[in-house]
């Protein structure tokens, strides 16, 4: 594991459990978090994004999903099960931030207790140590009237609010990793702006690893050092924001910058069609049906990753033609 890495998934594969038989979902996916960088995950919804996250953090029930591959987090492998080390991990060292505020919290207790039974549940301090750290961490969001909010319900604020609370819940305990599941999904562009200045602050005052999982490029593209750029449960290309942006390689990636909305008269491009259903495509290209750019060869033959340079990589046949037979790569 590269010593600038501090989180690292390594041929992630994920099966639904179904009374026919497993579904793949997530297909021998491969990525890794730079310490105190951004990461961001982008693609359609239903591209198995949030289902990553969840691999990752340890919240997907063995029973219905059966799960293979890697986790390490800095140097070791993390264990998941009753016995392993995630349970450790998540909440100390590994937080999340999850989508739809309105929905994330207990309406029959305050804030107050919010913050209460998260750190209980982590540190053995006092309700006053709690009380401080909870407004010290509020303020560090720009909320005023800190104390009111604590002892407001959820369905008293707003979702702004409840989404910076939720920031505040998350890095209240300074984790390493941060992973922020569509933050700003539901918010006014407004709020937007605001929750991702936020964040920003987050990372630059405690030095936080970020996931941040969106379907719209502008968030990623405001936060982000690298991308994952996901489509039916595989991993089509990974770089650097910059050559996600100006020098993108997979027909999807470039059809993704295209319809991004501009500042002039041209008329948005629009990408016709839709994913695969989940188990639909056994072999080649998930993305074969909306290209553009395809050949028969596309769905003959098992995909690889292939490195355009050092730090970009994508699952095209059109960049090493030859090199398309890579078997589970």
């Amino acid at each position: 594991m590269n010593n600038d890495s501090i989180l690292k998934v390594e041929g992630l594969t994920i099966d639904l459990i179904t009374e026919s038989g497993k579904v793949r979902v997530i297909d021998n996916i491969s990525f890794r978090l730079r310490r105190g960088k951004t990461i961001g995950i982008i693609g359609e919804s239903g591209s198995g994004k949030s289902i990553t996250c969840s691999a990752i953090l340890g919240l997907l029930e063995r029973r219905k999903w059966s799960i293979n591959g890697n986790v390490y987090f800095k140097n070791s492998k993390v264990i998941y099960g009753d016995k392993g080390n995630i349970q450790e991990l998540r909440g100390n060292h590994i937080a999340v931030i999850r989508q739809n505020p309105m929905n994330s919290f207990n309406p029959l207790i305050t804030i107050r207790e919010h913050f209460i039974e998260t750190l209980k549940s982590h540190r053995n301090i006092s309700r006053k140590e709690i009380s401080i750290m909870a407004r010290t961490i509020l303020m560090e969001m720009k909320i005023q009237n800190v104390d009111n909010v604590l002892d407001s319900y959820s369905f008293q604020l707003s979702g702004g609010m409840l989404q910076r609370i939720m920031i505040a819940l998350a890095v209240v305990l300074e984790p390493e990793i941060l992973i922020a599941d569509e933050p700003t999904t539901a918010l006014d562009l407004t709020v937007q702006y605001e929750i991702l200045k936020i964040l920003a602050r987050v990372q630059k005052k405690y030095g936080t690893a970020i996931i941040l999982v969106s379907h719209d490029l502008g968030v990623i593209s405001d936060l982000a050092d690298d991308v994952v750029v996901m489509y039916s449960g595989n991993i089509i290309e990974n770089a650097p924001i910059n050559e996600i942006v100006h020098y993108p390689k997979h027909p999807y990636t470039k059809s993704l910058m295209e319809s991004r909305p501009k500042f002039s008269k041209e008329r948005l491009t629009v990408l016709e069609g839709v994913p695969p259903r989940l188990g639909e495509v056994e072999v080649g290209c998930k993305f074969y049906n909306r290209c553009n750019m395809k050949s028969e060869v596309c769905i003959e033959k098992q995909l690889c990753i292939i490195k355009v340079n050092e730090n970009h990589d994508v699952k095209c046949i059109l960049y090493k033609e030859e090199l398309y037979n890579c078997g589970n790569a």
